[in-house]
Parts: C-alpha cells; structure tokens; sequence
C-alpha cells in the first residue's frame, strides 16, 4: 500500500510543481512547534538550570504569534517539569533529568581548527559568471549609483592630474579619512580621521586586525553561524574557532560567550554586532555596551566587522560596538563594499590601541593604495550624494526582501523556516532536517541559480540543512521563478528524490 503521504513531482514547460498528499496530517498547534524548538535548547545545554528563559512577550515577537500561543508554548514546558514559572519575573530553567545511559550535552563546544576552505573551492570554482544572483552577498549592480560614481573618478582624476596615478601611501588619503571618522562621529565613534587606516576593503582590515592580536594555534571566539569570509581567514592564518551561539533577532549570546572566555580563553573575538552576516541580527544597544564592557574588563580585544552598519536604521543609524569603547579595546573594521561600490576595494580599519601595529602591517603588506578612487570616494561621502543613495538603496532592498520570503513561504517544503533580517539583505533559510544544503547548491547551479549552503557558515562545513540568499536584486519573475525552482528542489531532497 502507498504511503499515507504521497509526494508527486511534476515538471511541466513553466517548471512549476505541485505536491499533493492524500490523507494530509494535521500540522501541530503554532505552540507545539514552538516549544519543540525551545526544549531542543534547553535539553542542549544551552542554558543552566536557573538562567531566565525569553519572555513571552520576545518570544511572541521572534516567532511572529500572538502573545496568547506563545504563553501556551511555555506553559506546555512548564507542564513537562523542564521550566518553571517565578511571579513577575518570568520562567526560569529547571534541573533537567538526563536518561540514565546519556551524556550530558556540554553547553559550548570547544575550538576547532577551520576546515571548509575545501567546500568554499568547491563552490566558488564550480561558479559560473551569469547565474541567478541569490548566492553572493552583493547588491544587484544596477542599484549602485553608476553615474555618480564615474562622474566623481572623472573630477577626482582631473583634480589630481598625474598624481592620481601614484600611490596612496598608509594610512591613506587624509581627505577619505577625514570624511570617515565625520560620518562615524554622527553615530559616536569615539576615533578620529589620525587613528584610522585605509585598506583594500574590509576583509584586508580583519587580516590585519587577526594578525596584530592573535599567533598561529590561537583560539578566536566567532558568532554561529559565521561568515565564511571571516572562516577563510581563520584557516588562512592558522586560527581555531570557538562558536558561541548567535540569535536571529539579539545576535551573539553573551551569556554563552562569558563562559567561553573562562573555560578557553579566546585571544580575541570578531563579529559583525550590527547587522550579522548571514543572520541579519543587530545587537540592542545596551548589549553592544555590555560586550564592549565584558571584552574591556577580560582584556581581549573586540575585532568589530560593519560592513553592513550604514544599512541599518532609518534616518540614523545605530551605534556601532566602537561607539563605546573607552580603552581602544575595539579593533573597528568597515567598507563601502555593500552599499556603493564593490569593485573600488575601499575599506577602513580603526584599530584603536593596535594601530600601530596595523599600521606598520598595513605597510609590509601590499604597501600602497589607490590615490584616484580614494579622492573619489571621499567626495562622494562629502557631497550628500552617498546619503541620498542610502535612501534609495535601503528602499529597494525592502522591496526585494519582502518578495523572496514571500516567495520562499510560497514555495519551499513545509518545515521550511526564515529568519527575518532586522536589516541589509540576506536572509538565513532553515530547511527540513533531512534537506541536504550542499545538494541543492548542486542542482540549483545545473539550472543557473546561485546560493550560499549553510556548510559556508561553519568552521567544520555543518549546518548542513540551512541557505542564505542574498536579496539585494530587483525582484523579477525572473528571479522570483528562481526561488520558485529552489523551492522544487527543496521538495524532491524532502521527498527523498
């Protein structure tokens, strides 16, 4: 006899698909689902027993239900022994009974050396030059400010003849740097134009933020999941990586990385606190205060990556890590690689209390920069027009957002969840368990498309099950169809196809 839930594939000329299931299952109550999820945190370890738990209120919030739902999922814990309600303040994780033949889950895990460079060669050589842009995390050329930028190369070039033609000696256009360290003081970036150095976009500005602060073998304490760049470089220079665990909405979890530093001792730690890559997470304010003042107080510096800061916000953005900090603790690292133009590699590094160190880096490195698209740059951020950009630009990638989760929910299997970015413009898809992450890259490339798997986003290639799209694109039929055909891909790996 058939199974009860049937799965039929059908390609027709448009390349749709319908799936239809004869005697379908009840899908469980919104609560079950969410509580599900919680008990796998806590049975994990994640959490001690005594450490306060989401409130309903927050819980509602992430996982968009109504206050009601989410006090049922917590109560439906409560009933099951593993929380425990106190008056006013909320739930609290009780002592957790693990069977009898179980090892008791560690709450972290340890470092581990870097080992998906492979995975990423895999990946980037198998590339072809005209797929469906929903792999890497670029906005759609056609939203960059072409004119604008030629037209500001051509005055820069006249402007400074043939010495546009030079070099840009470290640390770079005093010019560039002025208008940087301006544009940071509005958000209250505690450096000025003297303390920061010009790189060739941000990923050299985290080398050399790595290799002032840490030795071959050292242990670096990274977000979960991470931005493979940042794994890249680890590997690069010989780096192990310590995951702490990175919430969707609150970013890095604190707690977790506390008891990280007491049990391993990381010689730094780097994350993105405004706007994760690939989460989309944006640390509260009085939580950027709180890590800045944990790192200071344990001595280990906060190598900050804000490649997507100037996405975040409405008409002012919102503070960076480096905003509060008092002893140069924060090793600050940016670019205009996400927002204005990928191509001029102009990043910038504030190095705080290692810039020297950087500096003298910075000089035995590749030495020089670019002298024309550096006066460039700088007056576009002087001019207004960057700003007027911005605008347009963070309008569009609503737009875009908006329409591939909508088409995502369309279209992916059932089980299928999406974390909503507070901002920029990636998007983290969690797919059934049994969806092989690395498998849909495979399919998706024969047709064309582009995706980032999970494996990307982890020091040892796990999260296995996971996507990140990028949806800084027009959102087309074109493209839409595309995420139309992830969808048909995620179902037949579901299906066992």
């Amino acid at each position: 006899m058939e199974s009860a839930i049937v799965c039929i594939v059908r390609f027709i000329k448009n390349q749709t698909v319908q799936i239809t299931m004869s005697l379908p299952l009840p899908s469980p109550p919104h609560y079950r689902r969410i509580a599900e999820m919680l008990r796998l945190t806590l049975v994990s370890g994640a959490l001690r027993p005594g450490d306060r738990i989401i409130s309903a209120r927050k819980l509602a919030e992430r996982e968009q239900v109504s206050l009601p739902t989410a006090l049922e999922a917590l109560r439906y814990l409560e009933a099951e022994g593993l929380i425990i309600a106190r008056p006013r303040s909320g739930y609290f994780v009780r002592q957790i009974n693990m069977p009898e033949n179980a090892q008791p889950a560690r709450s972290l895990p340890g470092p581990v050396p870097v080992t998906m460079s492979a995975v990423a060669r895999s990946l980037f050589d198998s590339a072809e030059a005209r797929l469906v842009p929903l792999g890497a995390a670029l906005p759609d050329p056609a939203w960059l400010p072409v004119n604008l930028l030629q037209r500001a190369l051509q005055t820069a070039g006249r402007r400074l003849d043939a010495r546009g033609q030079s070099y840009s000696l470290p640390p770079g256009r005093s010019d560039l740097r002025s208008k940087i360290a301006a544009r940071a003081a509005l958000w209250g970036a505690l450096f000025g134009a003297d303390e920061l150095i010009i790189t060739a976009g941000a990923t050299q500005a985290l080398r050399l933020a790595l290799h002032a602060v840490c030795q071959p073998g050292d242990i670096v304490a990274i977000e979960q999941p991470a931005y493979f760049g940042t794994l890249l470089l680890l590997e690069d220079l010989g780096l192990k990586a310590l995951q702490i665990p990175t919430d969707p909405k609150d970013g890095l979890s604190l707690a977790s990385l506390k008891e990280a530093i007491q049990r391993h001792r990381p010689a730094a730690v780097i994350a993105s606190p405004t706007v994760q890559n690939p989460l989309g997470a944006s640390m509260p304010v009085a939580r950027k205060r709180e890590l800045v003042a944990l790192l200071a107080s344990e001595g280990l510096p906060l190598i900050e990556d804000d490649v997507y800061g100037d996405l975040a916000g409405g008409t002012q953005r919102p503070p960076a890590c480096k905003a509060f900090d008092q002893s140069g603790n924060v090793i600050y690292c940016s670019s205009l690689s996400k927002t204005l133009a990928p191509g001029w590699r102009i990043g910038w590094i504030a190095a705080g209390r290692y810039h020297a160190k950087v500096l003298q880096a910075r000089i035995a490195g590749d030495w020089a920069g670019a002298p024309l698209i550096e006066a460039a740059a700088s007056q576009i951020l002087a001019s207004g027009d960057y700003d007027r950009h911005l605008r347009r630009l963070k309008l569009r990638i609503a737009e875009g957002i908006r329409a591939v989760i909508a088409q995502v929910r369309a279209s992916f299997p059932q089980g299928t969840r999406v974390a909503e970015p507070e901002a920029g413009f990636l998007i983290w898809v969690e797919l059934p368990p049994q969806t092989d992450a690395l498998e849909v890259h495979r399919r998706a490339l024969a047709q064309g498309i582009g995706v980032s798997p999970g494996p990307l986003f982890s020091p040892e290639a796990a999260l296995q099950n996971y996507l990140r799209l990028n949806c800084a694109n027009a959102p087309t039929p074109y493209l839409l169809n595309a995420v139309r055909q992830l969808g048909i891909i995620c179902h037949e790996l579901a299906c066992g196809h």
